[in-house]
């Protein structure tokens, strides 16, 4: 009997520790197990294309590593005029308006006329710089005829210098009244032509661009100084935006900005730092900047909304970056593709960072020194898929 007891107990020792070897002495798979489960993945994951499929893929790779990561700078924007190429217009005499030409929305150009005014100050003035002109005639035509007579001694010199005196007061005056037409605004060819009507002039556009207000009407009394019309060049507008103090080192000027707006979702609009501002705003710690940003087709609108990025520098952090066309969407989950070294391809699931300079930064799923798919993984994502559908 205690033979038997003893062989009982030497059986039932060896079945217990056969059964912590098969359960890796916690209840663990094998290592034989767990590189079999992983060799079996791989194989699902794996496509090998035929010479003339890698032909038609136009499949193009590159050698992954690590490179220098630039910080974003976002801010939130508005979009305004171009105040460097933005015209006010206003009257430099008072008038009543005779007629307006233009209203907002009309593109115009240097010396496009814009409205009609009638001001009886500027007939007066014009009438007394007609009437001065004529009298330096006659001021000018005597001094000439006493220089003549006093050649011949027949006149007396005091007559002279007395007909001369009076050409250079008639000339100061002239000049006194040209000066004075011309401060109203008036063209050299409106002061010294004979108009019909001396006291109407015409309001014309200082500069290109379109009329973006307009406060002028037909039949009103228009005071000396009102601003009546205002004129913007829109095929650039200024971008303004707030950067906090700590991200003042990074940016200078000529530091490319990225501009979007929610009215043209996805849609990227480029513009390079114009002016960093020089005073801090107390409350806000931010410093102001402007931006100046192309709109040749004007769809940027002043007082539109936005939101900038900018890169501020390098920094010394290092990570793998992929090109947004290497990356595919597989099993709802970020993937992509590498060559191997026999010329297949293994997918590769992805966990992402932040997007960078075109590129989004790969916290894991590659390693160095990897050949990266950067073109053509829409088809490998389609042969892998079509695998798939195949096995089930």
């Amino acid at each position: 009997m205690l033979i038997e007891k003893k062989y009982l107990y030497a059986l039932a020792a060896v079945a217990t520790i056969s059964w912590l070897i098969g359960c890796g002495g916690k209840g663990e798979a094998r290592p034989e197990k767990k590189e079999a489960a992983k060799a079996e993945k791989d194989h699902q994951d794996r496509i090998v294309l035929s010479p003339e499929a890698m032909k038609n893929a136009d499949i193009k790779v590159v050698s992954v590593k690590m490179e220098p990561v630039s910080e974003k700078i976002n801010a939130t924007a508005n979009i305004a005029q171009n105040q460097d190429r933005t015209f006010h217009v206003t009257p430099r005499i008072r008038g009543r308006v005779v007629d307006v030409y233009v209203t907002a929305g009309n593109e115009v150009r240097v010396g496009t006329p814009l409205a009609l005014l009638d001001s009886t100050e500027l007939g007066e003035v014009k009438a007394e710089y007609a009437k001065a002109r004529t009298l330096l005639e006659l001021a000018r035509a005597n001094a000439e005829r006493e220089k003549r007579l006093f050649e011949q001694k027949i006149a007396a010199q005091k007559d002279l210098l007395a007909a001369q005196a009076e050409e250079r007061r008639a000339e100061a005056e002239v000049r006194a009244l040209h000066e004075k037409l011309r401060l109203y605004g008036l063209s050299e060819e409106e002061i010294d032509s004979l108009d019909p009507s001396p006291s109407q002039y015409r309001l014309t556009s200082p500069g290109t661009g379109v009329v973006i207000e307009k406060d002028i009407t037909k039949g009103e009394v228009i005071e000396t100084g009102k601003k009546v019309f205002t004129i913007s060049d829109l095929s650039t507008v200024w971008v303004l935006l707030n950067i906090y103090e700590k991200d003042l080192a990074k940016i200078t000027r000529g530091t490319p900005v990225k501009i979007r707006t929610e009215s043209y979702p996805g849609e990227i609009f480029s513009g390079k730092v114009a002016y960093v501002g020089d005073t801090l705003d107390p409350q806000s710690r931010t410093l102001s900047v402007r931006v100046e940003v192309p709109n040749p087709r004007r769809r940027l609108k002043p007082g539109m909304f936005a939101t900038a990025e900018m890169a501020g520098g390098a920094t010394s952090k290092q990570s793998i970056l992929a090109p947004s066309s290497a990356i595919q969407k597989i099993d709802g989950r970020p993937a992509a593709f590498v060559q191997q070294k026999d010329g297949s391809f293994v997918k590769r699931d992805l966990e992402l960072g932040k997007e960078v300079s075109g590129k989004v930064e790969v916290k894991s799923g590659l390693t160095e020194g990897e050949q990266l798919v950067i073109e053509g993984s829409f088809t490998l994502k389609s042969e892998l898929l079509k695998e798939t559908l195949a096995e089930d």
